[in-house]
């Protein structure tokens, strides 16, 4: 567990997609050390008991595991469903479930590749967001925060070349949060975004190139990944503010953490 336990987030709960490992996880953990009770969630249940065990120790937080894909509405809204039969209502809910798809030229990638991308990272976040939507609305009280990524930003010297896919999908992520926290800018609702940099996951330790051209342009980025990457402490410790009562009344705006030089090796991975 990342951080020292704590009762910041004592009887709230939390929904998080995508989180039996990486970022999810890590998020999933924190909370729970914070005192909220904790719904996580993977497209394969066996991967959802496997991460039971790092909850366990934690005095007074309980833990509910369900099997969900995010592309699925129906599946989002019977884990939205599950969350409120368990422990009433949800206070929190973290769109975090993502897929980065292979590394290569657009051209080389399989449409169907390219196309799952953006249907886990868009569609899941609207998927999550409609569905948060449906119980905080009528309560007036709720924080959505989605995850964003390489891409969610705008730079003329940032052009994410040979993730096409994620990037896409991440930009229309932040576009739409923003949209989101507007129409409901007259509630309760807290509706953020997060980017929590380049963080060590499965997803950015063992990407995928398909090509021999995308394999050259990835040699060395695991040397710098291990100096610059984000540190686990600070995703937590984010995660937690953002959860809290710190944001209340706060919607709309996008989070992000810059350690070191993560934004020029950002650029080093995509430009070069």
């Amino acid at each position: 567990m990342p951080l020292r336990p704590s009762t910041r987030l004592k009887g709230k709960v939390a929904v998080v997609t995508g989180s039996t490992r990486g970022i999810g996880l890590l998020i999933a953990a924190a909370l729970a050390q914070a005192g909220a009770h904790i719904v996580i969630s993977s497209r394969s249940m066996a991967a959802v008991e496997a991460a039971y065990e790092k909850f366990e120790g934690v005095p007074g937080v309980q833990v509910l595991g369900v099997e969900c894909d995010v592309r699925d509405l129906k599946q989002v809204e019977q884990l939205a469903a599950r969350a409120v039969d368990r422990f009433g209502q949800i206070d929190i809910w973290f769109n975090n479930a993502g897929i980065a798809g292979p590394y290569a030229r657009t051209g080389e990638i399989p449409p169907d590749e390219w196309r799952a991308v953006v249907e886990t990272n868009l569609m899941g976040t609207y998927h999550g967001t409609y569905v948060a939507l449906q119980h905080m609305v009528p309560r007036g009280a709720g924080k959505i925060i989605n995850l964003l990524g390489a891409g969610d930003e705008d730079s003329r010297r940032t052009r994410f070349a040979y993730m096409s896919a994620y990037a896409t999908s991440k930009a229309a992520v932040r576009r739409f949060t923003l949209a989101v926290a507007e129409e409901y800018r007259d509630t309760d609702l807290s509706i953020l975004g997060f980017n929590p940099g380049l963080v060590k996951t499965d997803l950015t330790l063992h990407p995928k190139p398909l090509t021999q051209e995308a394999a050259e342009r990835l040699k060395g980025f695991s040397a710098i990944l291990d100096r610059f990457a984000t540190p686990p402490e600070a995703v937590a410790t984010m995660a937690v503010y953002l959860a809290s009562r710190a944001t209340d009344g706060e919607t709309g705006r996008i989070y992000r953490l810059r350690p070191g030089l993560l934004a020029l090796l950002i650029r080093w991975l995509t430009n070069r």
